[in-house]
């Protein structure tokens, strides 16, 4: 496990797959124990099992998401990869879910807007789709749960990067939440609804910019 002690960094890689959920959930309660927050980033095939130690420990620890966003970074090692980070704190903050209620309550048509990421449909097939529902809408989701995580991230940097679409995309919200899993409703997974407007640029804030340059020298 990758851990950078300034700032409160906690970066989870590809090599670091292989970890148990609940060893990533013991150190961001540590961090919270100790100094209150906590950065958690997790980069490419880790971004789910992030997800997933992020929704443990708010479920089982006062611990609150009060920024999430998704990023490029040009890595050494890796080249060109694709993150999600969380800003952990003891507090609330903000209420991603009465948020992305209040998003879905602006659409004209929440399932057709809805592009649903699974491991059964192609990265091609599922970036023409998403281009036909922008072509239609203004704004779209795309939605996630389980490893299909890692797929739907870099889906929505790559209509958001610019070169792929005709109308500037940008990333509105992205939302982190958990559902009970189809074959066993005793259980749930993490899953992401992420909601992207057109004619929009994502916007980072200067802590989110700060943090992806970090992380990349860091690297």
């Amino acid at each position: 496990m990758s851990q950078e002690s300034k700032g409160n960094v906690l970066v989870i890689q590809p090599s670091d797959v292989s970890l148990k959920i609940t060893d990533i959930v013991e150190k961001i309660i540590s961090n919270i124990v100790e100094t209150g927050e906590i950065n958690i980033v997790g980069i490419n095939d880790a971004m789910f099992l992030v997800c997933s130690a992020i929704n443990m420990a708010t479920e089982i620890a006062k611990v609150y998401v009060d920024d999430i966003f998704i990023g490029n970074l040009e890595l050494p090692v890796l080249g060109k990869a694709h993150a999600i980070s969380a800003h952990l704190a003891q507090k609330p903050i903000l209420d991603y879910a009465k948020i992305a209620e209040q998003e879905e309550g602006k659409m004209e048509d929440v399932a057709e807007q809805t592009i649903s990421v699974s491991r059964a449909a192609t990265k091609e097939r599922l970036l023409t789709v998403s281009l036909l529902r922008l072509a239609k809408f203004d704004e779209v989701r795309i939605v996630a749960a389980g490893g299909s995580i890692n797929d739907a991230i870099p889906l929505a940097l790559k209509l958001t990067n610019g070169q792929i679409s005709k109308d500037p995309i940008g990333i509105k919200l992205v939302h982190l939440y958990s559902i009970l899993m189809r074959n066993d409703p005793t259980k749930s997974i993490a899953a992401v609804s992420i909601y992207l407007q057109k004619d929009k640029s994502t916007l980072y804030t200067k802590r989110q910019s700060d943090l992806l340059k970090k992380i990349e020298i860091g690297h």
